[in-house]
């Protein structure tokens, strides 16, 4: 008979990772429905820009969603999870670059766009650096064959 594949334990690091990736997906979330909310504003209805804040928002909303989902896969060491949320929290920041660039004097882009920026650049490092990239070498490892 042929040994259990044992998985190797989560480091403490990792842990860490998956928060921040819940966090950044709560935050995408957040800034999406403030986006829709702004749809509302007097200034916007005047620019005729509802449609396009709205989109915009719904697009923020489910960077978020996708985030947070992508969130459990990388408990369990799946590459494909890193890549995912690799992918998805760079398209938030570009998303909230492009938001700072159409609304330069707005406080609230800004501070989206660097909080955002700040948490995507701690998962990213983490999940491929150190010893988060150790762990999906080894959760690789351990992975049977079929």
């Amino acid at each position: 008979m042929s040994e259990p594949v044992r998985r190797p334990r989560m480091p403490k690091r990792m842990i860490a990772i998956v928060v921040l990736a819940y966090l950044s997906g709560i935050l995408d979330i957040l800034a999406g429905l403030v986006l829709i909310l702004l749809r509302y504003d007097d200034e916007v209805r005047r620019a005729g820009d509802a449609f396009a804040v709205t989109l915009w928002g719904a697009l923020m909303i489910l960077i978020g969603l996708l985030t947070i989902a992508m969130g459990s896969g990388l408990t369990r060491g799946r590459n494909s999870a890193r890549i995912f949320v690799t992918a998805l929290v760079s398209l938030s920041v570009i998303v909230s670059g492009v938001d700072l660039a159409l609304h330069p004097t707005d406080a609230s882009s800004l501070w989206t766009f660097v909080v955002g920026t700040a948490v995507a650049g701690l998962i990213v490092l983490a999940m491929w650096a150190g010893r988060g990239a150790a762990f999906f070498r080894h959760a690789r490892r351990a992975t049977p064959s079929s």
